[in-house]
């Protein structure tokens, strides 16, 4: 199963409710979140927390809504917000600018906790990145907007 190869993945990690943040407890001393580093750092810490908080609740029957909205989590992957912005849901420009290797690693994670881990969990995704594998592609319910069409018409103010 895909992980993420986040820094300080080595220790175990918690769920600190006084300050909703995850820990990360090394033997020296306990690093919280914000002191990880990176923003993949940060993206694995978030979505590893917020996975684990919807396991848990699928296995001991909690009833909480079985679905989560994300919003672009590959763009920690991109060498720059413009190199994302302008990947446009097009294979190609996705292919050429982002870490492509971290990138299907996410996505290989999101799509096996909805198929293995908690069978039926909705995960919504919105996303300029777009991968070729036609894994990535089945998973699609929407083709990807490229300009035109687009949420937003161009001529609107």
């Amino acid at each position: 199963m895909p992980t993420f190869e986040a820094d300080f993945s080595a220790f175990p990690a918690r769920l600190y409710l006084r300050h909703l943040t995850v820990v990360l407890d090394r033997p020296d001393r306990p690093v919280p979140m914000s002191r990880t580093g990176v923003g993949e750092n940060h993206l694995a810490y978030h979505l590893s927390a917020l996975l684990a908080l919807h396991l848990f609740a699928s296995n001991n029957n909690c009833p909480i809504p079985q679905f989560l909205l994300i919003e672009e989590p590959t763009q920690v992957y991109f060498p720059s917000e413009k190199a994302y912005h302008e990947a446009d849901g097009t294979v190609q420009k996705t292919d050429a600018d982002a870490d492509l290797v971290a990138v299907r690693r996410l996505f290989e994670l999101l799509l096996n906790f909805t198929k293995k881990d908690v069978p039926g969990f909705q995960l919504i995704v919105t996303e300029h990145a777009n991968l070729r594998y036609q894994w990535f592609q089945d998973s699609l319910v929407e083709q990807p907007w490229t300009k035109p069409p687009a949420l937003v018409p161009e001529e609107w103010p």
